[in-house]
């Protein structure tokens, strides 16, 4: 209950700094904050953005905090999550084992390197995160519409 109310007025505080902040931008316009991007948008953007990264700092802590004292509180969720994680990491494994580390056009040994945005070519190693990746979002992507469609037939099934 004690810590209900500070979270209450923790985030009361930051919404009062942030309304400040929001309503000074106001006042003073677009114009200033485009025309002086040194002066004007250090005052008011900038704080804005900092109170932005310090609460998500926050609401990430209390909801990772908050998990962690429900899962060890509960075996029975523990265990879920773990076998949860298992699975998780087994599809990883089995996408990665999938994918190839190519890193040509065409898929061919003489094919042409990838050139990267940056100038740098396109390592196998990273090519075959890329393919990991794709796989793990095909595997899940079927796992999750193969679930939904699962539901669907049990549920008429059994009317």
């Amino acid at each position: 209950m004690v810590l209900h109310k500070v979270l209450k007025y923790l985030v009361l505080l930051l919404s009062v700094i942030a309304m400040g902040f929001f309503f000074y931008t106001l006042a003073i316009g677009d114009e200033a904050i485009e025309l002086n991007t040194e002066g004007s948008q250090a005052v008011t953007v900038s704080p804005l953005i900092i109170l932005a990264y310090i609460t998500l700092g926050l609401i990430v802590l209390i909801v990772v905090l908050f998990v962690l004292k429900g899962l060890f509180t509960n075996p029975d969720a523990l265990k879920k999550s773990g076998i949860s994680v298992g699975l998780l990491l087994l599809v990883a494994a089995i996408s990665y084992a999938l994918a190839d580390d190519l890193n040509t056009v065409g898929f061919v040994e003489g094919g042409e390197v990838i050139e990267l945005d940056n100038g740098s070519e396109l390592s196998k190693g990273t090519s075959k995160l890329i393919g990991t990746s794709l796989y793990m979002f095909y595997i899940l992507a079927f796992v999750a519409v193969a679930t939904v469609v699962w539901a669907g037939i049990s549920k008429q099934l059994k009317k």
